[in-house]
């Protein structure tokens, strides 16, 4: 089986894709912006008008094979409009839409309410400004609620809390004025979340902080005074009985670090005149009912613990094994929603054991209708759709909310800032629909939904509605893909059917037991008879996926299985176990031929359909809980009748070991006693659907016999017979699909693409590719390590070769089939990962046993770069990675080869590879990141100006080594010299970044002691930190030409930096505190003072060519400078400094 994989010569590894030349729905996407680009947000400052037209020209935003996404409702006021593109970066924007027709947009301290739905009475262009209370937090949407008449009358309250808790209540939107405002006592909580509960008006609020604490607010109004109570709510103590660990509020035992916060009230009482209401609080672990009684005191009515029964659900449908402790599965739950007859929760789930650990989602649906918490969730959906788990992106991994627009349908819609999940909730595991918002500066800004549709609202478009496409498929499994084609065959040939039963057949109510009739009339020639029949079951007017009760995919499924899983009627011993309704495909009675007629029986069946014309109409069909495309299950059909024929075949050759796989077969159907007159090979051969059970009953006896007492002998000899069945029934199966691929595509009706994981590369603990796994294992440690034999190490080794290619090529498969346009797929990435780390493991164990060859085209075939550099490494053979480097330098093998000689520590080989002048350019595009290195290879090559940029870059980043940083800027002054295009300006710099080195060596050495400065591992330092040393206490003997050196690294300080003048006062400051000024008396105290270090500093810094008008302070500021402490007060000294002022004026001037 084993070929070379060459580039382009290898067709899709899925015969059912679609035909080149179409174009998918997920590539074809439109994305159509309503508004110009802006700064922040693509809204521009345009009329109303502009902005109207630009709406109605622009209906579809986004749209997926499912869904439509278009702009919703009328143009959005000129006030918005202007918020979204006035705002910032940094101003944190967030937007809630009611299904009142009202939406409020929150941007910093400004709140927006604005009418997005006509009302007879209510203007829609009302929107008006509201301003929120001052605070140190930033203001959220979810923390306002706006609440309309429910009369629909033009009465609209507002309330508004700020994140530290105070409170500001409109009673009318009207009056935007007049607003009432308190404070809420929280003891330093945050608030999360403001609902509004409704039973009267004005209507009572929950308010729920971010460590779980509820309260209740209730604005009254008494003539024209408006007030607002509130108080904590707390649980009714009298129900703690019923419940373990109920009290609200205490720090439980969670398995996650996430509490969960969301509070909905309740839709469970219809009557009008109920004095009731309820409400649902997510807090944590716990779902909370509460209960508001008018008139009286709020009750607690239960608490279910939502997040046991959810990780009990994700433990059984992610079939994770071996779980000691329920913690190991880390679960958060994330949103609640309302739905009919209870709440509906987002969860997220992952394996902390897992070697790849991946993020998961799901739904669960609890009845909290009654007034007793639910025992189990009513239904569990686990989606498909899941994210590769970093604890660095756990944020950003639970950062989705749940959204049911219609709480009576079962779809869900789970989003995030950027893209949107559609799916049912209707099944266990569900398939997605992904809308994703990719528009340059696009994210959504919050959610709602209105008529019972999801409305959301983007940056970029404002508010859209998500609606389902107009040609629906028959479920969210279903996605749109590239028209196919197909070689027909052109005659129908018929089969040695038994025809007898054709008129009775097509008499029965059962689409299948017709359809069977249409294609016995067919084998007979009697075309018109057949057509009629299939034209009356599956009319082209139906749907091609609900005709009749049943599909015409699970009909056509269903008799294709039936063919190959006939029985031979001729064989009088099949008598009595033979289905009255059975018409054999074969009048054989030896084994190889029965098979070999139900392959030909097949073909018949496929001609019968591409004439008939039902085989562009197939589409998909669920199999094993997967959609797979019905010319996929045709085909799998077809390769396991080979696979049935070449073990047939080898069961001559090898007669008791595969005698004994069937009887563990027939053992683990539980078929213990076979029909009288039959043996277990009759029983076998005929179900050949279930051919691939032999495989693991193989697998079974092989690891039986080679745990027992085996000669080491026997035991190769057992192994090597197990892989060349194996081996060969899987190649039959390949071969076959790889040349039938165009007879199974479609010419018609677009088949959606599907990911193609065929039986052969099978997934799970009892799939194929964790058989041939267990087999590659058995292979290697018992028959390679058991011989040394070269003829059998041969063997094994070839038909370990061909194990790893039907193992490897099964990946390569399902990754050609699930890629995504823009290669950004999470799915396909997590896939990737496992297919390169598995693809090394499969391959590395030829290395390691000296099969270099068959390594290397296992490796060439697969792309496995990593195992091709080290086979040239190992054997030092340069040629050869030469030509792999020209051969794949399409796919990135150049850059591998590079940083595989970084990682590997292997720097000198890296830069003096002979390499053509194209590597060369590849190479400085390489080492453009690793700076420590490029500067070498610019040396070499003679690129001196990029060396001197480089050096220079990385010694301004040395933080850790003077003697580093030193060296970096000799170096980058070198190549600065060695290059004629570097300016004059340039090399200063780097003279003057030396010259601070240099300050920094000058330093005395009692300043190195004092301060426990290791010479050879100092950082350098900067000129404030040196002017601290030179001037410091700890250079005890420092004089005058300490501080001279302190005023010339000034100039090292930025004119700009607010500290200059600081720094200098500092200097001179240190210089007076030097000497004792009040002993210098006598008749001449001028000539005195000469001679302290403040002055000889003057006569040094005059006499050096600094200006003393510039680095010396002004006599007030320094007299006046808190450092001198006392000696400031004192006049002696004030007389003394402002005369050797007065005398270096005279001397300036």
């Amino acid at each position: 089986m084993f070929t070379p994989r060459v580039s382009g010569s290898r067709s899709v590894y899925a015969p059912f894709a679609g035909a080149k030349g179409s174009k998918s729905t997920a590539s074809g996407r439109r994305s159509v912006g309503i508004f110009s680009t802006g700064k922040r947000t693509p809204f521009v400052s345009r009329s109303p008008a502009l902005n109207k037209s630009a709406l109605q020209n622009s209906l579809i935003i986004e749209e997926s094979s499912q869904y439509v996404v278009e702009s919703f409702g009328s143009s959005l006021p000129v006030l918005i409009t202007e918020a979204l593109m006035l705002a910032d970066r940094t101003t944190e924007t967030s937007v809630k839409i009611d299904p009142s027709g009202w939406a409020w947009l929150v941007s910093g301290r400004r709140l927006f309410v604005w009418r997005y739905k006509q009302a007879q009475i209510v203007r829609a262009t009302v929107c008006k400004e509201l301003p929120l209370p001052p605070s140190d937090l930033s203001h959220k949407a979810n923390l306002v609620s706006v609440v309309a008449a429910s009369d629909g009358g033009p009465n609209v309250s507002v309330m508004a809390v700020t994140p530290d808790g105070v409170i500001r209540y409109w009673p009318s939107l009207t009056n935007e004025g007049a607003f009432v405002e308190t404070s809420a006592d929280l003891n330093g909580e945050e608030c999360f979340s403001l609902t509004a509960v409704q039973f009267q008006h004005p209507c009572n609020y929950v308010l729920a902080t971010t460590t779980n604490q509820l309260l209740l607010l209730s604005p009254s109004s008494s003539g024209m005074q408006n007030t607002i109570s509130w108080h904590q709510l707390s649980p009714n103590k009298g129900m703690f009985s019923r419940m373990s660990s109920f009290i609200f509020g205490s720090q439980r035992a969670q398995s996650s670090q996430l509490a969960a916060h969301c509070v909905l009230a309740g839709i469970e009482d219809d009557t009008e005149d109920s004095d009731e209401d309820y409400f649902y609080a997510l807090t944590g672990s716990m779902v909370q009912k509460w209960q508001l009684c008018k008139g009286a005191s709020e009750k607690i009515m239960y608490e279910c613990p939502v997040e046991k029964m959810m990780r009990d659900h994700f433990i059984q449908e992610l079939d994770v094994g071996g779980i000691e402790d329920p913690g190991q599965i880390k679960v958060w739950m994330l949103d609640m929603q309302l739905v009919r007859n209870g709440v509906a929760i987002l969860g997220a789930a992952y394996d902390t054991r897992a070697a790849i650990p991946t993020m998961h989602y799901a739904v669960g649906v609890f009845d909290t209708t009654g007034s007793d918490a639910p025992l189990y969730a009513d239904s569990f959906t686990l989606l498909r759709y899941s994210i590769k788990y970093e604890a660095s992106l756990e944020d950003k991994l639970l950062n989705h909310c749940l959204l049911f627009s219609d709480p009576k349908s079962k779809i869900a819609y789970m989003y995030t800032d950027t893209y949107i999940i559609c799916f049912s909730v209707s099944s266990k595991s569900a398939a997605f629909d992904r809308i994703d918002f990719q528009s340059p500066g696009d994210c959504l800004l919050g959610s709602g939904a209105f008529a019972k549709q999801p409305i959301f609202f983007s940056n970029n478009h404002g508010l859209v509605g998500l609606r389902g496409q107009e040609q629906k498929a028959s479920s969210l499994d279903l996605s749109v893909t590239a028209d196919t084609s197909v070689t027909s065959e052109s005659m129908l040939m018929a089969p040695p059917v038994v025809t007898d039963k054709a008129d009775e057949l097509s008499l029965s109510e059962d689409s299948t037991q017709r359809l069977k009739a249409a294609f016995l009339h067919a084998s007979r020639h009697n075309i018109e008879q057949a057509q009629s029949i299939v034209d009356e079951i599956f009319p082209e007017s139906a749907s091609s996926l609900e005709e009749s009760g049943v599909g015409i995919d699970t009909s056509v499924a269903t008799l294709s299985r039936e063919i190959i899983d006939d029985f031979p009627a001729s064989d009088p011993r099949w008598a009595e176990s033979v289905p009255h309704d059975a018409a054999s495909s074969t009048s054989s009675l030896i084994l190889l031929h029965q098979l070999e007629d139900k392959l030909k029986a097949h073909d018949c069946f496929l001609s019968f359909l591409k004439n008939i014309g039902l085989w562009d109409r197939l589409s998909t069909i669920t199999s094993k809980d997967q959609q797979v495309t019905t010319h996929q299950v045709l085909c799998e059909h077809a390769e396991k009748l080979m696979a049935a024929i070449s073990l047939r075949g080898h069961h001559t050759a090898y007669p008791n070991l595969v005698d004994a796989a069937i009887r563990k077969v027939l053992q683990h159907r539980g078929n213990l006693k076979v029909p009288s007159g039959l043996t277990p090979q009759d029983v076998f051969y005929r179900e050949v659907s279930r051919i691939h059970e032999v495989i693991e009953a193989l697998l079974e006896y092989e690891e039986e016999k080679v745990n027992g007492q085996i000669t080491l002998h026997d035991q190769v000899t057992l192994v090597s017979n197990v892989c060349t069945i194996i081996a060969c029934m899987l190649r039959e199966a390949w071969q076959y699909r790889q040349s039938k691929a165009l007879v199974y595509q479609s010419t018609g009706y677009s088949v959606p693409q599907r990911e193609f994981l065929p039986w052969t590369a099978s997934s799970g603990p009892k799939g194929m590719r964790s058989l041939l796994s267990r087999q590659h294992g058995m292979v290697l440690n018992y028959g390679v390590n058991s011989t040394e034999d070269v003829q059998e190490r041969g063997d094994l080794f070839q038909q370990l070769l061909v194990l790893t290619d039907i193992l490897l090529d099964g990946y390569l498969g399902q990754l050609d089939s699930v890629q995504s346009d823009d290669g950004d797929d999470d799915y396909y990435s997590e896939m990737l990962h496992t297919y390169e780390q598995q693809r090394y493991a499969f391959i590395i164990p030829f290395v390691e046993h000296g099969q270099l060859e068959r390594a290397a085209s296992l490796a060439e075939k697969y792309c496995d770069f990593n195992v091709l550099v080290k086979l040239c490494e190992d054997t030092n053979n340069q040629e050869r990675l030469q030509r792999y480097m020209n051969q794949f330098a399409d796919k990135g093998f150049t850059d591998f080869v590079f940083k595989w000689y970084l990682d590997a520590g292997k720097r000198g080989k890296l830069l003096s590879q002979p390499l053509p002048a194209n590597q060369q350019a590849a190479l400085s595009d390489f080492l453009e990141s690793h700076d420590h290195l490029s500067w070498l290879h610019d040396i070499q090559m003679n690129t001196f100006g990029k060396a001197h940029d480089t050096l220079k870059r990385l010694a301004y980043g040395e933080t850790d080594s003077f003697s580093k940083k030193k060296t970096l800027l000799s170096l980058s002054k070198l190549s600065a010299l060695a290059c004629d295009d570097v300016s004059t300006e340039a090399v200063q710099e780097v003279i003057n970044e030396q010259a601070l080195l240099l300050h920094q060596e000058s330093l005395p050495s009692q300043v190195f002691e004092n301060f426990d400065i290791d010479l050879d591992i100092m950082p350098p330092l900067n000129a404030k930190q040196l002017i601290q040393l030179y001037t410091s206490e700890q250079n005890v003997d420092s004089d005058e030409s300490d501080f001279k050196s302190a005023l010339d690294l000034l100039s090292f300080i930025s004119k700009d930096d607010e500290q200059l003048e600081d720094f200098k006062l500092h200097i001179w400051c240190q210089a007076i505190k030097k000497d004792n000024w009040l002993q210098l008396q006598g008749p001449e105290p001028l000539a005195s003072c000469q001679q302290t270090v403040f002055f000889k500093t003057v006569d040094l810094a005059y006499h050096s060519g600094l200006d003393l008008l510039e680095c010396l302070p002004n006599v007030e500021v320094l007299l006046q400078a808190e450092e001198l402490g006392s000696l400031r007060d004192n006049s002696h000294f004030q007389y003394l400094i402002k005369a050797g002022y007065e005398q270096i004026e005279r001397v300036i001037q």
